[in-house]
């Protein structure tokens, strides 16, 4: 079997379980919002509210500890299996620090809602809703470090089962709290919260016994474990991983800032907006998942010393990205009105959201080249650069040419303001110019030097 079949394969074995887990944490917030849409339209509106905040610090706690993935694979790879073992037991205390200063963070914002939110209901429902999720945020940082260790190596699978089983585990446990069964009170968004936070305890103590089970030997003790941490483990991991993490919330408080100018556009173009935004998110999760799948290959090569090896493996999964690309784009341009019409029966906004989805068929082939590049440069433990090369090309770059052509037009060429194509139209521009300096650094990168290990 040739190198790109077995790579190929390798891959894709690891891709899918990953997708799968990356649909699975989806889903959470999915059910939180959807369960409490059938007790009132407030407690609708301040699980939204919740989860729009608690989301995006879920996700830079996960680009932190996402580090996990180079370092663990390169260990493994090498054979150093006694450091595996202090790595795996320092991001587990960091992961709970990290969740719990989150946590801490989250609870703070809380109390600011009733400032920012007009309606005395919806905010006090948001509030009590975003204090129950940021009690179980430790318990998420120790999930993400367990969760990263068993990815690494290759075992995602169990990541896979345990994030399937707490989402359909989500949906009775807040029911319980959310309309009152087994003689509970009836609390309606807030029970999601309470159920949402019981469910990542559970999903942590689920991880650590697996991880006991299958990753630390029979004699191995977790609490013998989590006496071994190290602090050059720990600074490793916020060395590679901050920068990840803070590249991430660029990116998600992105399309908030765009989503927020819209409004001035009115719901309809809002709701355009997002059947193209919701589209989209769905269909990256493939490249995306390829690209986390790449960081470990990518390791795994660097760590036993080919980096022949790690530099194919990192363009192999550029170019697999952007296959999936070209063919996700070209069935969305052909279903635009299709897909458009599942989402709203309003004719205006299928006439909107058919034509955005035309710019987010164009944006799938930038944004997975830009995420597979990314992803090979996190096997290289190459993050800072990212960062600031995501930072230019999305908030300079990409918002500046959007707000400019949504609002403004370009005078000089006689182009009046394009309103929400303006903003896709500089969302492609942005990615276009991420995928190119991302790929420029993997090709730089690849030939100059290996991995820090």
């Amino acid at each position: 079997m040739s190198f790109v079949n077995r790579e190929t394969r390798a891959l894709f074995k690891l891709t899918l379980p990953i997708m799968a887990t990356q649909m699975a944490q989806i889903g959470m917030g999915t059910v939180d919002t959807l369960m409490s849409g059938y007790v009132s339209t407030r407690d609708l509106a301040a699980v939204a509210i919740g989860t729009s905040l608690w989301l995006p610090v879920w996700l830079f706690l996960a680009g932190i500890l996402v580090a996990l993935s180079p370092l663990v694979s390169g260990l493994n790879a090498s054979k150093q299996h006694q450091q595996l073992s202090s790595l795996l037991a320092s991001s587990v205390w960091l992961g709970a620090i990290a969740g719990s200063l989150i946590g801490l963070l989250l609870y703070f914002a809380a109390d600011m809602l009733p400032l920012l939110i007009d309606d005395t209901v919806t905010a006090a429902l948001a509030t009590r809703y975003l204090v129950a999720i940021s009690i179980g945020f430790p318990a998420v940082g120790v999930f993400l470090a367990f969760r990263f260790y068993a990815e690494a190596l290759s075992q995602a699978t169990h990541v896979t089962w345990i994030m399937l089983s707490g989402l359909i585990a989500n949906v009775p446990v807040n029911a319980v709290f959310v309309y009152g069964w087994l003689g509970f009170p009836k609390m309606g968004s807030v029970g999601c919260g309470i159920g949402s936070s019981l469910i990542f305890v559970c999903m942590a103590i689920a991880m650590a016994i697996n991880t006991r089970k299958y990753r630390l030997g029979k004699e191995a003790s977790l609490l013998d474990l989590m006496n071994s941490p190290a602090w050059h483990h720990v600074r490793n991991i916020l060395r590679i991983g901050v920068p990840i993490g803070i590249a991430i919330f660029f990116e998600v408080s992105l399309f908030t800032a765009i989503a927020l100018f819209l409004t001035d556009l009115g719901p309809v173009v809002v709701a355009g907006h997002q059947v193209a935004l919701n589209m989209s998110s769905i269909t990256f999760m493939i490249p995306l998942s390829l690209g986390m799948a790449l960081t470990v290959r990518v390791g795994h090569y660097l760590g036993s010393g080919d980096t022949l090896l790690a530099r194919q493996t990192a363009w192999l999964g550029v170019r697999l990205n952007l296959a999936i690309a070209l063919f996700n784009a070209t069935l969305i341009i052909l279903l635009s009105e299709t897909i458009a019409g599942w989402y709203s029966p309003d004719p205006e906004v299928v006439a909107i959201g058919s034509v955005l989805l035309v710019y987010a068929a164009v944006f799938q082939l930038s944004d997975a080249t830009q995420v597979a590049a990314a992803g090979a440069l996190r096997g290289y433990q190459d993050t800072f650069v990212v960062m600031l090369i995501t930072f230019v090309t999305y908030w300079l770059v990409g918002l500046g040419c959007g707000y400019g052509l949504a609002f403004h037009g370009i005078p000089l060429l006689n182009i009046a303001p394009t309103g929400a194509p303006g903003f896709w139209t500089g969302l492609v521009i942005g990615l276009s110019a991420a995928a190119l300096a991302l790929s420029l650094r993997l090709k730089r990168v690849s030939r100059l030097r290996p991995a820090a290990l």
